[in-house]
């Protein structure tokens, strides 16, 4: 089956599981995924707010590139501002 590709605006990355992460969690035991407003889903209407299924491609992020979840592949457009300011304050690097 062919994964749709859509946009994902206002987007960040977050936990896909409710898990605790501390120094102590293996890194493999830690699922990322994206979140954000989509526009062109064939679920959802544009604008629609998700959380997106885990992702399977690379770890480094930022506006303009494709990623790849279990699920779609989601082009990113405009980081949200209090993801990057967070990313900023705590030196994780997000390119815009």
């Amino acid at each position: 089956m062919r994964k749709p590709k859509v946009v994902l605006n206002n987007w960040y990355v977050a936990g896909f599981d409710d898990i605790w992460v501390d120094a102590y969690t293996p890194p493999e035991a830690v699922r990322l995924c994206l979140a954000g407003e989509v526009v062109g889903h064939p679920r959802f209407a544009d604008g629609h707010f998700i959380k997106s299924s885990p992702i399977v491609g690379p770890v480094s992020i930022r506006d303009g590139m494709i990623i790849e979840t279990e699920n779609t592949l989601y082009m990113l457009e405009g980081v949200c501002p209090r993801y990057k300011a967070w990313c900023d304050a705590n030196s994780y690097r997000v390119s815009t």
